[in-house]
């Protein structure tokens, strides 16, 4: 037969055609050699030239039908290659025949390339559907006309009842005797033994029935032909509400599957999910279903969403990578900023565990680019392969909860009104003191200076626009309004405290991008015993060896308490049980709450003892050896107090230490850059201790550490432009500037003179002056948060201290430690950074409510029992 002669390339030129008959193949067949099987994956198609195929179908009974014989010029197996089925019948050879072989490639690039055989296969798919629905026409015709024949000597209920049946995937018997009136369905089907061929008792369900499949799509048609549409869909959402109200609510969600009213079916899932705070057994197998679902019901039910791609992550990443990247693509408005990092994270692990790493890196980088408009970015130099791709992971989290965390710590929620409250606060403020008689002695620009701090305040609380950009606008007016010098406006920025916390935060973002402190602490727990209190002991003992390495509270516990909640799964403790409470609120206590027992356990630290003018730079030493019996008082307070809230948590589950080797396995061995950054950290701490025998300033030790990893290109240009908290040293420049400028302007003598009088009943002794320091730190935090709550804190209350004989180590020291509190989630950011790091699964708000309630009992002992030791050392009078 001649290829001109094939309906396949009728209208193609020749030239066309001789280029498609160089890309097939031929093979022959003898009379009775099977082609292909029914249920065989397609991957080529084939065009009869010479001979005769038989197609065959498979009957359930196992028995051979024959569909069709071919001749010379049809084409056979096509509908395989432009479906994806199997085969949907056996192709075998009626006598000797040749055929031409076509493979997938050749296949699609005809399609692509040539309308005309595209518009062959239209054609020819048309046909074969109308041939098809002909045969299925005659066929159900003649299967409705025999079923109601014999259903004619049914009660006229039954027949109802197996109608109405038919519409739903099963029923159970309470619906059958509620609402369909029959009474005993198990005694109906002895009594009518042919009713036994429509419906039986459940198998999966012994109190529910299902119509025998045989019959199941035509009783159905016949209830649409009897009741129309509308009465349909009126009983579909019935039933559903009936299972729901016996708390079968996947029974409903099946329900909805079956007559396809998918947005009602979604709806049921999403109410599910939200009441189990997202997660749904794997047994249930609502999760393998979910990809017939409408993309677009997926994407714009977020909470299913992300339940389906924790699910793809295990079972069907090549899905969940699709499904990922159409939520992308159709309308990423729909999302929060929140929300697309969560999608750019599973869509960075879906990819990283299709061995698609390139991509998921770049999904990494696609979420932390979203963050930035929300916070500072900290992208790191990215590399291909397992560890990098954790760490990245690692840092992704941190950035993800510390966003939450700031959003949720707002005492005030920016919106239209509390802007318009703000602004007239401002006006009111400054207005007042500019115009108002001067009075404790102050000048006309210590009155205008005052007013301008108000006003900076009511901005720090209600949040409009960023604290740095409050503090330098503040700095502004000083100058603008002649109340001192720009010299003086400034000065904050030339002081070495501020150098200082410049190097140090620069080695913080060097030890962050090396993922050294992740390594540590997985070897100090894995060098304590498995059970829960070992590992409880191994959280402190981390917790308090990584404390001087990084300078930042919350991310030290963004690092601890993911480390804990996965000690705790390894052990089989659920979310928020008392043992997952217990590690991981021990994991923020001491990753993120001991940072004020040593110099360089947070940048706040260096900050707060800045502030006092005068006063002389302490050492490493010095303030760690102030510290240390109120450390000891801390650690042994608040470790019982946990002991004994999460007692009785199942002591004898262990964690498996397969866990903690498969995560310092994916770390491999210490890289350059870690065994860098260890050695030049550890030598700076070495220096900062040894101070009073070299003499030379901390400052001084902390560029040379600088100087080193940039030299060793551990810190590039990238790390120093994203990886340290450019705002937060604008913010605190400004902030030490404060300081000099209230005190020339006289603004501390006559503060230290406002509050002497309420403070004058706890003058007498430096515990009760203490004392007060803490409960007014307490309050203060319930409005003013963070940095700003340390500094009004700091500078008020100095003079006050010196006139108690009070060092400023200990006042500083106390504030820090009361200024974080967690009576209340939004006031403490190192608290919600915990909470929102394991997304709330390791403990409640209610469990660390209790904890918030030791960890200030924890404070005041210090403050009792750390007193004498002060005094010892001269630091009190």
């Amino acid at each position: 037969m001649a290829v001109y002669d094939i309906d396949l390339f009728q209208g193609l030129s020749n030239l066309e055609m001789a280029k498609i008959l160089g890309k097939l193949g031929k093979i022959n067949l003898v009379a009775g050699e099977v082609l292909f099987q029914q249920g065989d994956v397609g991957d080529s198609m084939y065009i009869i030239d010479s001979g005769k195929i038989e197609l065959f179908s498979t009957t359930p009974d196992g028995e051979n039908q024959s569909l069709a014989i071919l001749e010379q010029g049809h084409t056979l197996g096509e509908m395989a290659l432009l479906t994806g089925e199997p085969r949907s019948a056996t192709a075998v050879a009626a006598d000797n025949t040749e055929l031409f072989v076509m493979d997938m490639i050749t296949f699609q690039a005809l399609i692509e390339e040539n309308t005309t055989i595209s518009t062959y296969f239209i054609r020819l798919l048309s046909q074969r559907l109308i041939q098809t629905n002909s045969r299925l026409q005659a066929s159900k015709e003649a299967k409705s006309k025999w079923i109601l024949q014999e259903m004619e000597h049914f009660p006229e209920r039954l027949v109802e009842c197996l109608l109405a049946c038919s519409v739903l995937p099963f029923v159970s018997k309470g619906i059958i005797q509620s609402e369909l009136g029959i009474a005993s369905p198990e005694l109906e089907l002895i009594n009518i033994p042919k009713l036994q061929g429509y419906i039986r008792v459940d198998p999966l369900n012994k109190d529910g029935f299902v119509i025998e499949p045989a019959v199941k799509s035509t009783l159905a048609e016949l209830y649409i032909t009897k009741y129309g549409y509308n009465k349909k869909k009126q009983w579909i959402g019935h039933a559903a509400e009936l299972f729901m109200a016996e708390g079968k609510w996947m029974a409903a969600v099946e329900v909805y599957e079956e007559n396809e009213e998918w947005e009602a079916a979604v709806d049921v899932l999403n109410q599910k999910l939200h009441e189990t705070m997202g997660s749904i057994p794997r047994e249930h197998e609502i999760y393998g279903r979910l990809d017939r679902y409408p993309d677009e019901l997926l994407c714009n039910r977020f909470i299913v969403l992300e339940s389906y791609l924790k699910y793809c992550i295990e079972q069907r990443r090549e899905i969940g990578i699709a499904k990922v990247e159409l939520a992308l693509e159709q309308n990423p408005s729909l999302y929060t900023p929140i929300q697309l990092v969560t999608l750019y994270e599973y869509g960075a692990e879906l990819c990283h565990n299709f061995d698609m790493r390139q991509k998921a890196l770049e999904y990494l980088q696609m979420a932390e680019a979203c963050m930035a408009s929300l916070a500072q970015p900290t992208n790191e130099s990215m590399q291909n392969g397992d560890r990098t791709y954790r760490l990245a992971k690692q840092k992704l989290d941190s950035e993800k909860s510390k966003q939450l965390a700031e959003n949720k710590s707002v005492f005030w929620k920016r919106n239209r009104f509390s802007g318009i409250i703000a602004i007239l606060l401002i006006i009111i403020s400054i207005s007042y003191f500019h115009y108002a008689s001067p009075f404790a002695g102050l000048s006309r620009e210590g009155m205008d200076f005052i007013g301008i701090g108000i006003a900076a305040v009511v901005l720090w609380i209600v949040n409009l626009i960023p604290d740095y950009i409050v503090a330098l606008f503040m700095a502004m007016f000083w100058v603008i309004g002649g109340l001192v010098k720009p010299e003086v406006a400034l000065s904050g920025y030339a002081t070495p405290t501020w150098l200082y916390m410049l190097f140090i935060l620069a080695i913080g973002a060097a030890i962050s991008k090396s993922g050294i402190l992740y390594r540590l602490s997985l070897h100090a727990l894995k060098r304590f015993p498995s059970h829960y209190r070992g590992q409880l002991w191994g959280i402190v003992v981390g917790g308090a060896v990584l404390n001087p390495l990084i300078p930042s509270s919350t991310a030290k516990t963004a690092l601890g308490v993911p480390i804990a909640q996965t000690l705790s799964e390894s052990m089989g403790f659920s979310a928020r049980s008392k043992g997952a409470a217990g590690l991981g609120l021990a994991a923020m206590v001491f990753y993120g709450f001991t940072a004020p027992f040593v110099l360089t356990g947070s940048y706040t630290n260096i900050m707060a003892y800045g502030l006092i003018p005068g006063t002389k730079q302490l050492s490493w030493i010095q303030w760690f050896l102030y510290a240390l019996p109120a450390f000891l008082v801390f650690a042994v307070g608040m470790l019982t107090f946990l002991l004994v809230l999460f007692r009785n948590t199942g002591s004898n589950k262990i964690v498996s230490q397969e866990v903690l080797d498969g995560q310092l396995q994916i770390l491999g061995k210490l890289t350059k850059e870690e065994r860098i950054t260890m050695l030049t950290v550890l030598s700076c701490i070495t220096l900062l201790i040894l101070q009073p025998f070299h003499g030379i300033d901390s400052t001084w030790v902390m560029l040379f550490g600088f100087a080193a990893l940039v030299l060793s290109n551990v810190l590039d240009a990238k790390t120093l432009k994203s990886g340290i908290d450019w705002p937060f040293l604008l913010f605190i420049g400004i902030a030490f500037s404060f300081a000099e400028a209230a005190k020339q302007l006289g603004i501390i003598e006559a503060m230290s003179s406002f509050l002497g009088d309420f403070m004058m009943p706890f003058m007498s002794s430096s515990t009760y002056f203490l004392l007060a320091v803490i409960f007014l730190s307490f309050m203060v935090t319930l409005i003013v948060r963070d940095d700003p709550a340390v500094i009004l804190l700091v500078i008020s209350m100095s003079p006050l201290a010196e006139k108690a004989g009070i060092h400023p180590w200990v006042l500083v020291f106390i504030i820090l430690l009361s200024t974080d509190p967690f009576f209340f989630p939004y006031q403490s950011p190192t608290y919600l950074t915990a909470y929102y790091s394991v997304e709330g699964k390791s403990f409640s708000h209610r469990q660390g409510q209790l904890v918030a309630l030791g960890y200030a009992l924890a404070v005041i002992l210090i403050v009792l029992l750390c007193v004498p030791y002060w005094e010892w050392l001269g630091l009190i009078n």
